[in-house]
């Protein structure tokens, strides 16, 4: 249980941090690109989506490793 929490917390922490950056990016070139607010979330959503699958897939593997 440990392991798991461990790997989650990481992956998680990871992937906001990375977040964070996608934010100011995207935010940045959607202001500058004139798209809307929309495109923003979408792909806002899409990102922390694409996280929270891959934050998934390698606790799965990470915890099957060890055994």
């Amino acid at each position: 249980m440990n392991k798991i929490l461990t790997l989650l917390c990481y992956n998680l922490g990871l992937w906001g941090i990375l977040g964070f950056f996608a934010t100011l990016i995207l935010g940045f070139l959607t202001c500058c690109a004139n798209l809307p607010a929309q495109v923003f979330y979408i792909s806002l959503i899409s990102f922390a989506a694409i996280g929270i699958i891959a934050t998934t897939i390698c606790v799965a593997r990470g915890c099957k490793k060890g055994q």
